[in-house]
């Protein structure tokens, strides 16, 4: 019976799926762990056919400022899209339980598509949180995407409007 028990642990050690079990629950300990230092989300989303798009949201301590990177493929200035209340904000970020989001999304059997990323960074943190996939999505995706990438084509027209480094430097420094 000891040598059953003593094989069970050795094959449970090497098994992938317990391994990647394991894994995914430290990334979400770790996320929760994390959540009040969370400072800046980014997601991007692409692909064929379409455009592509990269939402940013700066965590300031009462507000959180939502910019949004030009639909090109040459990097240009982050436009201002909005600003939202912090505690709003984060509210509505952890109705999206991002803790559950494995680290990989993949459909294999789509080549061409869409692409996206989320990247969290922390405050005085170098680790950081990323999921991403091409064609196949976790179950809140649609919710992050709607948060963090404006529809709204008069928000699209202002944000064109305040391409300006300096403008947006200047907004992010006054709060």
């Amino acid at each position: 019976m000891a040598e059953l028990i003593a094989t069970y642990q050795q094959q449970t050690k090497r098994d992938p799926l317990v391994l990647l079990a394991r894994q995914d629950e430290k990334r979400r300990r770790t996320f929760l762990a994390n959540w009040s230092q969370l400072k800046e989300l980014r997601f991007s989303v692409g692909g064929y056919p379409g455009d592509y798009a990269t939402g940013l949201a700066v965590i300031l301590p009462k507000k959180v400022v939502l910019l949004q990177q030009p639909h090109s493929l040459i990097e240009g200035t982050p436009c201002l899209v909005n600003q939202l209340e912090r505690e709003q904000f984060l509210t509505a970020v952890q109705a999206c339980h991002l803790e559950d989001w494995q680290r990989e999304y993949f459909n294999l059997q789509i080549l061409d598509g869409t692409q996206w990323s989320l990247t969290c960074y922390y405050q005085g943190l170098k680790q950081t949180f990323t999921a991403e996939g091409s064609n196949d999505y976790p179950a809140s995706y649609e919710r992050v995407k709607n948060l963090l990438l404006t529809k709204d084509e008069a928000a699209k027209e202002v944000a064109l409007n305040l391409m300006d480094q300096e403008a947006v430097t200047d907004f992010l420094t006054t709060f």
